[in-house]
């Protein structure tokens, strides 16, 4: 990554966290100041999740509904419609469930594009539910006083997420060595800026202040997206650092993170219903049974259907339900009444390939990142065309306008638009990348990091396509590879081959 996409990265948006004792007084004027020069004099945003009530709040919402809806178009227009600066605050608010954080995360990522650097408000007496914010967060800042300084200590000390953070200590007394071992450790990774940050006043210049945040911004950008090429130190260093990696494990014992994502029920429920011999499905007026059956031998047998497939099969399961092979014909298709119930079987007619255990798996995979529970594969990847197929450098999954695109992992997002792929997301991880392309909306903006089981983007028809669907592509990162997405390069190889190599689970 060159330095200008790490300008780029920085200015798409940060958050910032101000812990303060309930025991000091709140700093206002400077915390104004300085969020103002965070924004490079443009207005900002504070969000006050300690409940001080110092800040006149003038947002159409408080701090608590941050955390328990994502904010729709409207209500972000009207929070942008605030005249001058948005205090955010209310009752005292922090995400107490995965799926409050899940809310809070995407809400500040939408009030970014209000306000680029977001600020919010902790009190270091509370250490309980913070951690999460704090891991969203690109610096925390300490303001310590004299009376205050044992509260700030032991904050850091008990939250895990604090002592990984860019911490900024405004105090030029450290904790207590033997008391605060950790919360020593973890202010001394940054003490260059605190050097520079106590030279100075913070309430006298609180605009020198942002210019050091800044550059624990840039600090924790590096740390997520290093710059394209290897330091000479490491180079020269990395014996040695390869001889500790592989003792690391005897000596330190590692937690385990673990996410959870909205795709693991779903998988497990894909991989019972797959092997039942039938399932039934609750027609609402619009939906034709012509798309319900392309799902169900899909998910039965892993086949792309045919017109020929699917006549046979509609015939079939309207006979086994009672009803006549004519029954609420509309054209090409049966659109049966809001509220029909029909039995699909398993399509014992149609012979079922030699593929479909091994390719069983991977079609439950890749029909689960999409939210729709009928998505099904239209078209597999074709390295090369043939006189049967077309050249394919990807799978085709159909779905829903509108669908929502899951994350399957953990990655960073990169986005991109040209007139073939229409609006395409990837997903970038240290050693492959997918592609999500014909997308309507994109929930995420370049280099930001993405969870797993994240909506990611909208199912649409942007681009060259016929209907609404999801063109999946995957690849292996490569320095010489044929491909670039952001500043990655990689080789596009079959989605398919790609699930079985990397055996992808819910985690």
């Amino acid at each position: 990554m060159q330095r200008r996409v790490l300008e780029s990265l920085y200015s798409q948006g940060g958050f910032t966290l101000f812990a303060i004792s309930d025991e000091d007084d709140l700093p206002v004027e400077a915390l104004e100041k300085f969020a103002l020069a965070l924004n490079a004099g443009a207005r900002f945003i504070v969000v006050d999740f300690s409940a001080r009530r110092r800040l006149d709040a003038n947002a159409p919402v408080q701090t608590s509904d941050l955390l328990h809806r994502i904010l729709d178009d409207s209500a972000i227009d009207e929070i942008n419609a605030v005249d001058g600066n948005i205090l955010i605050s209310g009752t005292a608010a922090l995400p107490a469930s995965d799926s409050e954080f899940r809310a809070l995360y995407h809400n500040i990522k939408r009030l970014e594009m209000i306000a680029p650097q977001v600020i919010g408000i902790i009190s270091a007496e509370k250490t309980e539910n913070v951690g999460n914010l704090i891991e969203i967060s690109r610096a925390l800042i300490m303001h310590v006083t004299e009376k205050s300084i044992r509260t700030g200590a032991a904050f850091l000390e008990d939250v895990k997420q604090a002592q990984k953070a860019q911490i900024l200590w405004l105090s030029k007394e450290l904790p207590a060595r033997r008391t605060y071992p950790k919360a020593r450790r973890s202010i001394r990774k940054n003490a260059n800026a605190t050097k520079e940050a106590l030279a100075i006043d913070f309430k006298k210049n609180p605009e020198k202040l942002a210019e050091i945040v800044k550059k624990l911004h840039k600090i924790s950008i590096l740390i997520k997206n290093p710059l394209d090429g290897v330091p000479r130190l490491i180079r020269n260093l990395f014996p040695l650092l390869l001889l500790f990696a592989i003792a690391a494990p005897f000596f330190f014992v590692t937690d385990i993170d673990r996410f959870d994502s909205n795709l693991r029920d779903r998988i497990q429920e894909r991989n019972q219903l797959s092997v039942a011999p039938s399932f039934e499905y609750t027609f609402d007026g619009v939906e034709n049974i012509q798309r319900i059956a392309r799902y169900a031998i899909g998910r039965f047998d892993a086949i792309i259907t045919n017109e020929k497939m699917i006549k046979n099969y509609v015939a079939k399961t309207l006979e086994d339900n009672g009803f006549g092979v004519t029954s609420w014909e509309r054209g090409n298709l049966n659109i049966p009444p809001k509220g029909t119930v029909l039995r699909f079987s398993r399509p014992d007619e149609i012979k079922r390939p030699a593929s479909a255990d091994t390719i069983g798996a991977a079609w439950k995979f890749w029909t689960s990142v999409i939210s729709d529970s009928v998505a099904y594969i239209t078209e597999f990847y074709h390295e090369q065309a043939t006189a049967t197929f077309r050249k394919h450098n990807g799978i085709d999954v159909a779905s829903r306008q509108g669908a929502r695109i899951l994350a399957p992992f953990g990655a960073k997002a990169w986005t991109s638009r040209d007139e073939r792929g229409g609006i395409i997301i990837a997903l970038v991880r240290k050693n492959d990348v997918i592609l999500f392309m014909h997308c309507d909306k994109l929930l995420y903006l370049n280099g930001q990091e993405v969870m797993p089981g994240d909506p990611i983007a909208t199912v649409g028809t942007t681009g060259h396509t016929t209907g609404p669907h999801a063109h999946i592509v995957t690849g292996i990162v490569s320095k010489k590879g044929k491909k670039r997405i952001g500043n990655v390069k990689y080789d596009v190889i079959d989605p398919i081959k790609w699930f079985y190599k990397f055996k992808p689970t819910s985690k």
